[in-house]
C-alpha cells in the first residue's frame, strides 16, 4: 500500500503561538511513514486552505492540541482504509449536539467541544467548496452537507478534557437556521437524485457496513449510495470460518433460500395458485431469479416455463431439477420464442440498479395485456417501520432499492401497467427461521415462543412485510414518457 498523502490543517486564532503543537505533529507524523505537511492558518483562511490540500487526505486539528496526538493517525486510517470518508473526533459515544440542533439539521452532528475532523479528498473538495458560512461553524455546515450528499461518516473517540467552545447557543442556532434557508433557496449543490422518482429531498437515513442509506422524502423509498458492479454484494460481508455439518443443521437461516424444502415449496403453490387466477393454462411464463428452483418445477407441470438467474449456481441447481433456466440478468435476457404472458419478479425487483430500464425491459418481453407479478418488501408497512433501523444492514444485504407501497403503484403506471390487485405477500417460514427473528427483535418474546410454537403448524404463513402487486401491460407507449425520461439526474461529485 502506497503511503498516504495527508495535509494537517492547524487552526489559530489571530496572533497566537501553535508551535509547540507543530512540532509535536510533525513529530509524531515522521514516525508514521505518511507523506505529510502541515499548514497553519487563522480560522478565516480555513476553507481556502483545505481546497488548496485537498489533493490526499485532509486533517483539521485545534492548534490547542487538546487530546493526543495519535488521534490523527487513527483519523487518516480510518479514511485510508475507506471505512469512512468524513472523521469527526468526540469526546464519547454518547457526546451529542443539543436537540435543537440536531431537529433544524439532522441527527448526527459532530461534538461540540472537539475540533478533529479528517476528510477523504473528494469529501474535502466537495464539502468546503460547498461552504457559505463562517469557518467557526463549519462544524454544523460540514455535518449537514455530508449527509446531504450522502457521506460515510464516522466518530473517533478521543481522550480530551471539555473545552470552552460550545456550539448549543443562540448563534448556533442562527447559524443553523442559515444554513437551513441557504439549502432552501438552493445555494448548494443538487444531491444525487432518488433512482425512482428523482427527487432531490433525499438525505441519509442509515450507515451500514461499507455503504449509506438514503431515503426519499417523496416517494418513501430506501436505497443504497453506491451500488458495487454486478456480482458483488452491495453491502461488505465479514467473512467467518466455514462451520460443519452438525452447525450447519443447528444454525439458524439468515435468508428466504435457507428455510427448509417443505416451507419453500408450500410458498412456491401459494404463489402459483395466484398466478392461476389471471392465466390460462399451457400460458408462457418467465420467471426472473429462479433461486432454487421450486417455483419453476411447480409451474412448469402448468405452463410453459422459462427462468433466468443471474448467479450461475442457481442457474444450475434449477437446470438440474429439469427446467428451462438460463444464466442471464433481465437486460441481457434474448428471448428467442414468442411474447410471455406472464414476468414473475418475487423479490428481485429491489436488487435491480435502474428500475426504469428494467419495466421497460420486461414490457418489451410482454404481449399486450400479460400479467407482471412483483412481490417487495413495503417500507410503509407496520412491519418494516418496526425494524427499520435494527435490521437495515440485513434488508440490504442483497437489495438496492427498498420501495414504498404508493412509490411502487406509481412506478408500474407511469411504466405501461395497470394495476390489477395488491395484497400482503405471504410466505411460508420454519419455526427455527421465526425465532431467529423473534429473538433478534423481542428476546423476551422468543424465551416464551418454544411452547407456543408446539400448537402452531411448521411450516407457518406469516407475513413479512412484503407486499405483492399484479399488473396487467398497457399497449402503447407510457404514460408521460418523454417527462420521464428527460429528468437529468445529478450527481454529487
Amino acid at each position: 500500500m502506497t503511503p498516504a498523502s495527508v495535509t494537517v490543517v492547524i487552526t489559530t486564532p489571530v496572533a497566537a503561538d501553535v508551535r509547540a503543537t507543530t512540532d509535536a505533529v510533525e513529530r509524531y507524523l515522521h514516525t508514521t511513514g505518511f507523506e505529510f505537511r502541515v499548514v497553519v492558518v487563522d480560522e478565516k483562511q480555513l476553507q481556502r486552505s483545505v481546497m488548496e490540500a485537498s489533493t490526499g487526505i485532509v486533517v483539521i486539528v485545534d492548534g490547542a492540541l487538546p487530546y493526543p496526538v495519535t488521534a490523527i493517525g487513527d483519523a487518516v486510517a480510518m479514511i485510508q482504509s475507506g471505512a469512512a470518508e468524513v472523521v469527526f473526533g468526540a469526546r464519547s459515544v454518547s457526546a451529542r449536539a443539543s436537540f435543537i440542533l440536531r431537529s433544524l439539521l439532522v441527527d448526527e452532528l459532530p461534538d461540540p467541544t472537539v475540533r478533529l475532523q479528517a476528510l477523504s479528498p473528494d469529501a474535502a473538495r466537495l464539502l468546503f467548496g460547498e461552504m457559505k458560512l463562517d469557518a467557526r461553524w463549519s462544524d454544523l455546515e460540514l455535518a449537514y452537507l455530508a449527509n446531504k450528499y450522502g457521506l460515510r461518516l464516522e466518530r473517533l473517540l478521543v481522550l480530551c478534557p471539555r473545552a470552552t467552545r460550545m456550539t448549543e447557543g443562540l448563534r448556533a442556532i442562527s447559524a443553523a437556521i442559515s444554513i437551513r434557508m441557504i439549502d432552501r433557496k438552493n445555494g448548494y449543490r443538487a444531491p444525487r437524485r432518488c433512482p425512482v422518482c428523482f427527487s432531490t429531498e433525499v438525505w441519509s437515513c442509515a450507515q451500514i457496513d461499507g455503504n449509506v442509506v438514503r431515503a426519499c422524502g417523496r416517494c418513501k423509498c430506501r436505497y443504497l449510495n453506491r451500488v458495487v458492479d454486478a456480482g458483488d454484494p452491495p453491502v461488505r460481508r465479514v467473512l467467518r470460518a466455514y462451520p460443519s455439518a452438525e452447525e450447519r443443521a443447528a444454525s439458524d437461516a439468515l435468508d428466504e433460500t435457507a428455510h427448509g424444502r417443505s416451507a419453500r415449496e408450500k410458498t412456491s403453490r401459494r404463489r402459483l395458485k395466484t398466478l392461476r387466477k389471471h392465466l390460462p393454462p399451457r400460458a408462457r411464463v418467465l420467471e426472473v431469479g429462479v433461486r432454487d428452483g421450486s417455483f419453476g418445477l411447480a409451474a412448469s407441470r402448468e405452463y410453459e416455463y422459462v427462468g433466468i438467474d443471474r448467479s450461475a449456481a442457481p442457474a444450475r441447481a434449477a437446470r438440474a431439477r429439469g427446467i428451462e433456466v438460463y444464466c442471464s440478468s433481465l437486460l441481457e435476457f434474448v428471448n428467442t420464442g414468442p411474447a410471455f404472458d406472464a414476468v414473475t419478479l418475487y423479490h428481485v425487483f429491489e436488487s435491480m440498479r435502474d428500475p426504469h430500464d428494467a419495466l421497460s425491459r420486461v414490457k418489451e418481453l410482454l404481449k399486450p395485456g400479460g400479467i407482471l407479478l412483483v412481490s417487495a418488501i413495503d417500507t410503509e408497512s407496520l412491519t418494516y417501520l418496526l425494524s427499520e433501523r435494527k435490521r437495515a444492514a440485513q434488508n440490504f444485504r442483497t437489495r438496492a432499492i427498498l420501495y414504498s407501497r404508493s412509490a411502487l403503484i406509481e412506478l408500474l403506471e407511469r411504466s405501461g401497467f395497470e394495476i390489477a390487485s395488491v395484497g400482503p405477500e405471504l410466505e411460508y417460514h420454519d419455526h427455527k427461521f421465526i425465532r431467529y427473528r423473534l429473538a433478534s427483535r423481542w428476546p423476551a418474546i422468543a424465551s416464551v415462543a418454544p411452547a407456543l410454537f408446539q400448537f402452531l403448524p411448521d411450516p407457518l404463513l406469516v407475513s413479512s412485510g412484503s407486499i405483492r402487486i399484479v399488473a396487467q401491460r398497457r399497449a402503447g407507449a407510457p404514460l408521460d414518457l418523454r417527462a420521464i425520461r428527460s429528468v437529468e439526474t445529478t450527481h454529487a461529485r
